[in-house]
Parts: C-alpha cells; structure tokens; sequence
C-alpha cells in the first residue's frame, strides 16, 4: 500500500479507535445528558464527527480528477446546525451505526481515491482537515468529560 494512503488510513482508524474507546461502555444517560462545552451530549459530538466523515467521504468521491468538490467553503455554523437538528432525536444505537458506517465509507472513499489523486495536496489537506484534525478539537473535550463524567464516577472521585 502507498506510504500516504496508510498513514493517511491509520491516522483516521486511530481517531476513530479512540472516540470509540472514550465513548463506550457508558451509560446512555450519560451520553445524552449536555455535558460539552457548547451545551452538546456526547451524541450530539459523536453524530456531529459522523456527519463530517460523511461529507468528507461524498466529496471524495466527487474528486477523482478535480480538486472543485474541495475547494468550496460552507458555511460551518450553518451546516453543524443543520446535522445537530437532523440528528438530535436520534438513539445512541443509531449514532454509533451511522458513526461506524461513516468510518467504513470515508476508509474506502480513500482506498478508492487513484494514487495520483491521494498525492495531490489539496486532497491531502481537505482529507486531514475533514477528519483528523476535526477529530483532534473533539477528542480532548471527550476525554474530559469522560474522566469527569464516568471515570470518576468508577473511582468514586466524582
């Protein structure tokens, strides 16, 4: 396999590895409850990441020989409002199939991406800002709360 694409591949299956790790084994009660920073569950994190993978997997497949998917600008508030009121009555069961469904789809819009395309650095960065790096401003508040919420709530710290 080509060294970008790996890399690539493992930085998201990391990320992806980890919410997953943060987020399971608790009670539902407490990842619906508003407990972010912005007033969001932990659901509402969790969906929010999957609908990104989501986009980033559709605009992929969009790319095979133009950078013009990628190069548009939405509006960011905007289209987290529009994912959080799609998405905030839906069950933690739902949030995980579609967060893992999302995962597998954006893993092989990359594996179905021609190399040349992977090398080009627009697709690179498109690929690093939709994922990993938007992975990486949720993760801490993750861990946070799950130290806060539920590992103190084990250790009887909390």
């Amino acid at each position: 396999m080509d060294p970008i694409v790996e890399s690539i591949i493992k930085d998201v299956e990391s990320c992806f590895e980890t919410i997953s790790l943060l987020t399971g084994d608790v009670p539902e009660a407490a990842l619906i409850a508003p407990a972010m920073p912005n007033g969001w569950s932990v659901k509402d994190t969790v969906t929010h990441i999957a609908a990104w993978d989501w986009r980033c997997a559709a605009l992929l497949s969009e790319s095979y020989d133009t950078n013009t998917p990628l190069k548009a600008h939405p509006d960011v508030d905007a289209l987290n409002e529009e994912i959080y009121q799609e998405r905030k009555h839906w069950h933690w069961a739902e949030v995980q199939q579609d967060f893992q469904e999302a995962n597998r789809a954006l893993i092989n819009a990359i594996h179905s991406l021609p190399p040349e395309r992977l090398h080009d650095p627009i697709i690179q960065q498109s690929i690093a800002e939709e994922t990993c790096e938007h992975y990486h401003q949720h993760i801490p508040e993750l861990k946070k709360w799950r130290q806060e919420t539920v590992d103190s709530q084990v250790t009887g710290t909390g």
